[in-house]
């Protein structure tokens, strides 16, 4: 029995005596989340291989059912980069910014399949740029474009910017000559 959801997966609906139909049977590579509520009705659904931790739950009472649903997440971590960055979090003594190390552009994969918002039952990207800023419910378009603009800026900063600095430091180093020159 497939219980009334709008999203692209159903969930099932079980009763305790509910045995598995011939072509219902779950192979072994499937993973399957399964909540049991304390009305003897449980529900169960699939578990994508890339989610970092199984939502199955038990006892849970009827009324919080579709809240439960609803909040049901499937999403796994993945890793950003490390840099030396200047910041007020990493103040010294005296309150003024200190350099630390900070993880940028790290984030999640993430789906809400039973979500309100039909753009969160397919599963989407979240990226932390740095501090409590995030680019949100990206789609495979979205960090086609978002790699792009990276691509460009890292060019930028080799082609560009890099120049630039090294003509700044040489032409600064010549009406100065007591400063050190640093790499």
């Amino acid at each position: 029995m497939t219980s009334t959801s709008t999203a692209a997966r159903p969930a099932y609906a079980t009763s305790p005596i509910h045995q598995l139909a011939a072509d219902e049977a779950i192979s072994p590579d499937s993973r399957i989340w399964s909540i049991s509520t304390t009305g003897g009705l449980t529900l169960t659904g699939y578990l994508p291989p890339w989610a970092d931790e199984d939502p199955s739950d038990t006892n849970v009472p009827l009324e919080k059912l579709s809240l439960t649903l609803i909040d049901l997440t499937h999403w796994q971590p993945f890793e950003g980069q490390t840099m030396h960055v200047h910041h007020p979090a990493h103040a010294d003594g005296d309150g003024k910014a200190g350099e630390g190390e900070d993880t940028l552009f790290n984030g999640n994969i993430t789906c809400h399949p039973y979500s309100e918002h039909p753009r969160g039952r397919t599963p989407f990207a979240n990226i932390h740029i740095v501090n409590d800023f995030w680019m949100n419910n990206l789609t495979p378009g979205d960090l086609t474009h978002l790699a792009a603009q990276l691509r460009a800026q890292a060019d930028r900063l080799d082609n560009e910017i890099r120049p630039a600095l090294v003509t700044a430091r040489a032409d600064w180093e010549t009406h100065h000559p007591s400063v050190s020159h640093q790499p």
